[in-house]
């Protein structure tokens, strides 16, 4: 397949594109500044005539729709870019497609978090309710619902992906496993007396970043049309239970210390039940430890 993919210089998207490229398939990479080295366009989601014609252009048989703001905190600074970029732009692209290539399969990457915190007792599935519970969650389930009413109107194949959180090489030392990392070897070398941490009760779900593209692939090439699939490894860990890991791979005591910055109330994301993803022959293979040690040897090579 011809796979248009957007925000394809991100975190997510440097991934995706290798693993289609290495699963035979033509990813045409997209991001909001182009870089020609690394054969990616510019395209501006947030512009509906950029978008239109480059799709034109383009002819994709399908989109991974990986652009949008990714960063909690940024999604509740700024919710006027929150709702152009997430909301908005999901809309643009398909629209664009439906003009041009009403055939083309579109994979919306929403998240877990729409379902909320960890409030009910058995697993989420995808027919569950939806209770987002910030900015972002509350934009990724706005998006969600125009992106099926649409391709309900106009026929287009709209597949939605939920995962929960994930991390692995490349990721934005915004992010909390990098951040760690970064921290504790700071600590380690002697550079910082104590770790700064957020509430080390909250708890995630986590999976590596490589098992999450790969189910992306299985979406693209075997989802259902108008389909709703959970991503995880049912990994779920308290930060604190992540910070003691990191820390014992490094082979030191941490001393922790309370960032009043950092500091949110203490939730746990939900647990996701991913049978209807594994019935496609999705499973995840990277153990944690791997995803931990890559990350890892990534941050000692940087220097």
């Amino acid at each position: 397949m011809r796979v248009l993919v957007t925000g394809a210089a991100g975190f997510v998207g440097r991934h995706a594109v290798a693993a289609l490229r290495a699963a035979g398939h033509d990813p045409l990479p997209t991001d909001c500044r182009a870089d020609d080295a690394a054969g990616i366009r510019a395209l501006d989601i947030c512009s509906p005539r950029e978008v239109d014609q480059a799709v034109a252009a383009l002819k994709p048989d399908a989109c991974l729709h990986l652009a949008g703001v990714a960063f909690v905190p940024d999604a509740a600074r700024n919710p006027g870019a929150l709702n152009a970029i997430n909301v908005e732009g999901p809309l643009h692209v398909a629209r664009a497609l439906v003009r041009h290539v009403p055939q083309a399969r579109l994979l919306f990457v929403s998240s877990a978090q729409v379902y909320g915190y960890k409030d009910r007792p058995a697993p989420m599935t995808e027919d569950d309710p939806l209770r987002p519970g910030s900015p972002y969650a509350q934009s990724k389930a706005q998006a969600e619902s125009a992106l099926l009413e649409l391709g309900g109107r106009h026929g287009l194949d709209v597949i939605i992906a939920r995962p929960g959180n994930h991390t692995g090489p490349g990721q934005s030392p915004k992010f909390v496993v990098p951040a760690f990392i970064r921290s504790i070897r700071l600590y380690r070398d002697g550079q910082q007396p104590a770790i700064p941490v957020g509430n080390l009760e909250s708890e995630r779900d986590f999976t590596d970043v490589r098992d999450v593209v790969s189910a992306y692939l299985t979406l693209l090439e075997h989802g259902r049309p108008r389909g709703i699939y959970n991503i995880s490894a049912g990994l779920h860990l308290k930060i604190g239970q992540l910070l003691q890991r990191i820390a014992a791979m490094a082979g030191v005591d941490p001393v922790a210390q309370v960032d009043p910055a950092r500091h949110r109330p203490t939730d746990a994301m939900p647990e996701l039940d991913t049978s209807r993803l594994r019935a496609l022959g999705w499973t995840p293979r990277i153990p944690f430890d791997k995803t931990l040690a890559d990350l890892w040897a990534e941050a000692e090579q940087a220097g």
